[in-house]
């Protein structure tokens, strides 16, 4: 399976930016038992040039109907006290009206047209709301599924840049054992010439006596 992953990551192919793509490259990488394996690393380079990072909210608003818009601003206005406030003056005035009115009213004590108006908006109003937090829980499951692919992005990152560092730091190990060596060595050589030195100043003094 991962043999073909590679072949398939290493073929030219254009960068693809779709959502499709990116969520293809998350599945497979999930399905990883390592984020440090050779499969995961060529993953975490093709992954990388992907934003996966989105305005949700924007995405989802720019493909809403006018019905689902239309079933947000009723949500927005019903849950607030500009419609609680509007809602009991109407009301008052209605029942005013038809007092003032006395027996030529419209809709004479107990108002049973005001009942009938009111069962009418409630049975409107129940499924309208409905519609706006089915679509409010669509908003925050694709808002989790985004934090879901930053989130596992990150921890690739992470994943990759611990690996680098691991790598940086057993390489300079290295380094340092050869450098320590070199300068034994150097210290080696500048006492074995230090000694064939003093040897050779020993040699003159006994034979200049």
């Amino acid at each position: 399976m991962y043999n073909d992953l590679l072949l398939d990551r290493l073929a030219v192919a254009p960068v693809d930016n779709s959502d499709d793509r990116i969520q293809e490259l998350i599945d497979e990488i999930e399905e990883l038992n390592s984020l440090l394996s050779p499969e995961a690393q060529q993953l975490i380079r093709n992954l990388r040039p992907h934003t996966v990072t989105d305005d949700v909210y924007e995405d989802i608003d720019e493909r809403s109907s006018l019905g689902d818009r239309l079933a947000d601003w009723i949500a927005g206005f019903a849950g607030s006290w500009r419609f609680i406030i509007s809602f009991m003056l109407l009301m008052a005035a209605w029942m005013g009206f038809n007092l003032y009115l006395g027996s030529q009213a419209f809709d004479p004590f107990p108002f049973i047209l005001l009942n009938l108006a009111l069962s009418t908006l409630a049975a409107l109003q129940a499924p309208v709301i409905l519609m706006s937090q089915n679509r409010q829980a669509t908003k925050d499951r694709a808002v989790a599924q985004n934090d879901f692919q930053v989130n596992l992005k990150n921890e690739l990152e992470i994943a990759d840049l611990h690996r680098k560092m691991d790598g940086l730091t057993e390489a300079l190990t290295v380094q340092t054992r050869l450098v320590n060596a070199l300068v034994a060595a150097r210290r080696q050589e500048l006492s074995a010439t230090v000694r064939a030195i003093e040897n050779a100043r020993a040699d003159g003094v006994v034979v200049g006596r």
